[in-house]
């Protein structure tokens, strides 16, 4: 089984793109993370229990959502555009399960739109400040790639370590990228996504007042015990 595709407007009318997997039971949206799209979670959807309504979402500035002029890439965007969804799907309440920057956001999202949420599955984040550049350089263009096979030998997942085969993690690669008009090859994120400082409050999880499953790597780099342990007594209701 395959998604269909499925195109919604975000907060200010921003194109985004959901990946629909069908089912006319309660809503679970996905989202990804950082620098990913929502073709992440085709390897996930087939293991999720029968009799839901799953739809994964490309976040603003990732995979076929449009990249918003001028970059409007915090927290409160990517919520903002998560209420839009859900209005869109004509969900009264729904599950949010995300990764790494997509938790970010649902924490975010929950924070403001609790009453909306039956519950969270957070998996593995960042629980810090991200110190990148208030703003990308300006001028700077988008790194592009002659041939298809250039830009996948620089594929790279961030931290490195992984459980993915060779095999699987190249076929990851070969989604993440696309040709652009002028012929050549480039990734599907906006590079200025990637740039703006988000802020962690360590007082966030206790604003998600529903069911929240918390889930770290066992070895992860991106989320170390002690932020688990952190985040997990700050949420009201995890496990």
């Amino acid at each position: 089984m395959r998604p269909s595709p499925l195109r919604a407007e975000g907060a200010a009318g921003t194109r985004l793109l959901l990946a629909d997997w069908g089912g006319t039971g309660p809503g679970v949206l996905l989202l990804h993370g950082m620098g990913a799209h929502c073709g992440w979670w085709d390897p996930v959807v087939p293991l999720l229990p029968a009799g839901r309504r799953v739809v994964a979402l490309d976040l603003r500035g990732h995979g076929e959502s449009a990249w918003v002029e001028p970059p409007a890439y915090l927290l409160d965007d990517y919520a903002a555009d998560v209420e839009a969804v859900r209005a869109a799907l004509g969900w009264d309440s729904f599950d949010l399960a995300a990764h790494s920057l997509g938790a970010r956001v649902a924490l975010r999202y929950a924070g403001g739109h609790g009453g909306r949420l039956k519950s969270l599955a957070l998996l593995d984040f960042f629980a810090a400040d991200w110190h990148g550049r208030e703003s990308a350089p300006v001028g700077r263009p988008p790194a592009s790639y002659g041939d298809r096979e250039a830009i996948l030998d620089r594929f790279r997942l961030q931290p490195a370590g992984t459980l993915l085969d060779p095999a699987a993690l190249r076929k990851v690669g070969m989604n993440s990228v696309r040709q652009g008009p002028d012929g050549r090859w480039q990734w599907k994120f906006d590079w200025r996504a990637l740039y703006p400082r988000q802020p962690w409050d360590p007082a966030e999880p206790s604003k998600a007042g529903v069911p929240t499953l918390l889930v770290r790597g066992e070895e992860s780099l991106t989320m170390p015990r002690a932020s688990f342990q952190s985040v997990l007594n700050a949420l009201p209701d995890a496990r």
